[in-house]
This record gives structure tokens, C-alpha cells and sequence, in this order.
């Protein structure tokens, strides 16, 4: 069942990843840190990735924040499709 978009999970997944990626700090702090107001926004939005201050992302999926992607994910992502900031436009 889908969640109304005003309403943001975070994963036991995400609070491991998070853990273990980002700081190693209780589950409460790990949860506090992924829903922040800042991410709760992005995903009314729809955002699938939110950057965090560290450079890791967050990945949102309905509503629900399901993992932490370490800081390398994202350049090897741009590396091997080529992608920059504005996409592969001319």
C-alpha cells in the first residue's frame, strides 16, 4: 500500500546504512538525520536522491527513505554513463 506523500518512513535498511556509511551513532540519531525537513520536502516532491551534507545520498522510494548510497556510488554512476550535472544534453 502506498503511503499519503506527507508521510515519511525510513528503513531499518537506511538506519544500518546509514550507521555504518555516515556515523556511527544510536538508531534515534540515525532516524532524526534521515528525515530531516529538508528530506521530508524532496520527497513530497517526488526526489528519488537527496545529498546529504557528507556527500552520501539518501534514496527515497514512495514515500519511504530505503537506503544510504556510500560517497563513491554517485562518481562511479556519472563515470560509467557519462552523465554531468546536466545530463547528456549538447
Amino acid at each position: 500500500p502506498r503511503r499519503p506523500p506527507e508521510m515519511l518512513t525510513v528503513s531499518h535498511h537506511a538506519i544500518q546504512r546509514y550507521q555504518e556509511r555516515v556515523a556511527n551513532v544510536p538508531e534515534d540519531q540515525s532516524r532524526a538525520a534521515l528525515s530531516t525537513r529538508a528530506i521530508q520536502i524532496a520527497a513530497k516532491f517526488g526526489a528519488r536522491f537527496v545529498r546529504l551534507g557528507t556527500g552520501h545520498r539518501v534514496a527515497i522510494s514512495d514515500s519511504v527513505v530505503v537506503t544510504v548510497l556510500p560517497i563513491e556510488h554517485f562518481k562511479k554512476q556519472v563515470n560509467r554513463h557519462g552523465l554531468g550535472r546536466f545530463g547528456n544534453a549538447p
